[in-house]
């Protein structure tokens, strides 16, 4: 199905270069990560990468792409979420959020966007330079879907 609302990938990377700009001029801890999971309802196995980008204290704008693997042509995710992560006394820190989805599906020259909805939780060390997270998100679009996924992520800058 063809969106209403078209969201070309340049504008996305813009808007995700001025939201870092703050985050990293601040000293915030800043951190990339990649991931491997599978999109449950399309049977897609996917690899992603993201940025953690600090707005304030326990509040991050998390911007993440994801490829898909599906049996014919190609299918990319690209997120703008809001992420909060639950201030807890554990190792492991849970978090919820959601955003903006846009996904884009290619098969034969045929091509699909569709602009969503995203909700996503998960749980994540936080502790040392390098640290393991596991993550649940929903897909709101006409099709619903929901993926698995689990990565690292690697410290930029300090605390």
């Amino acid at each position: 199905m063809r969106s209403r609302f078209p969201l070309h990938p340049t504008i996305l990377a813009a808007v995700v270069l001025l939201a870092a700009t703050p985050a990293l001029a601040a000293g915030q801890r800043t951190a990339l990560g990649v991931r491997a999971g599978a999109n449950m309802d399309y049977d897609d196995a996917l690899l992603g990468v993201h940025a953690e980008l600090p707005i304030v204290r326990h509040l991050d704008f998390y911007p993440s792409m994801d490829v898909y693997f599906p049996e014919t042509g190609t299918r990319l995710g690209f997120n703008g979420d809001l992420r909060y992560r639950f201030p807890v006394s554990s190792v492991w820190q849970p978090y919820a959020g959601g955003g903006l989805n846009w996904l884009h599906r290619s098969i034969n020259s045929v091509n699909n966007e569709d602009v969503g909805a995203s909700l996503l939780g998960g749980v994540e060390t936080r502790v040392g330079a390098v640290y393991p997270f596991f993550e649940g998100r929903v897909l709101l679009h006409d099709n619903t879907s929901f993926q698995l996924s689990g990565g690292v992520a690697f410290r930029l800058t300090a605390r």
